[in-house]
């Protein structure tokens, strides 16, 4: 089972569209962008990983507050 059959499950449980996530792979075509969040991922983050969008796509689905303004 590969991780868009995985998440294909997990969105077909009853509750299974709770859990915020977000997909993280070396793949950086758009048929795999699109087959994941068809999927039912809420982002997909790219590897090699840059923190300041990790952190952003956090934020976005609500993994993590935004951090306070120094």
């Amino acid at each position: 089972m590969d991780g868009y059959e995985f998440l294909g499950k997990l969105r077909d449980l009853p509750g299974g569209d709770q859990p915020e996530v977000v997909f993280c792979t070396t793949e950086h075509d758009l048929d795999h962008i699109k087959r994941a969040l068809n999927a039912g991922a809420n982002e997909y983050i790219m590897k090699p990983f840059d923190k300041v969008i990790v952190a952003a796509k956090f934020q976005e689905v609500g993994l993590i507050e935004a951090a306070a303004p120094e």
